[in-house]
């Protein structure tokens, strides 16, 4: 048996590596922050914005404004016969109030509507 004393190697990363691991990641999600920030400003400046759905969740629309609720949901318009509801009048088309009162009205008949239902 011969004795030989020579060290054992071990592979392992040494602080400098993993700071620049660290650094590099922390640089990609600045990056991809900056951008998605920047795609926000540039939606808001040339007037593009996402359009809410014409009608509330699992309502289908009929045309000019109406939308008919054909699953029964929520309680309003749940009756057959009756559930066609007309969003086309003045107070849901105003530009100031009218996404407003189309909350107001989703969450006063436990209707769910898209993001609608965030700005009451």
């Amino acid at each position: 048996m011969s004795n030989t004393n020579q060290p054992i190697r071990k592979t392992t990363y040494s602080s400098s590596v993993f700071v620049i691991i660290v650094g590099v990641l922390c640089l990609i999600y600045i990056i991809v922050y900056l951008y998605n920030q920047y795609k926000s400003i540039k939606e808001l400046a040339t007037g593009i914005t996402k359009p809410y759905p014409m009608c509330p969740d699992y309502w289908d629309s009929i045309g000019n404004g109406k939308c008919q609720n054909t699953n029964l949901i929520g309680s309003c318009s749940n009756k057959p016969g009756s559930n066609i509801v007309d969003f086309n009048t003045d107070i849901f088309k105003n530009k100031n109030i009218g996404d407003y009162t189309r909350c107001k009205w989703a969450n006063a008949c436990n209707v769910s509507w898209g993001t609608i239902n965030r700005l009451c």
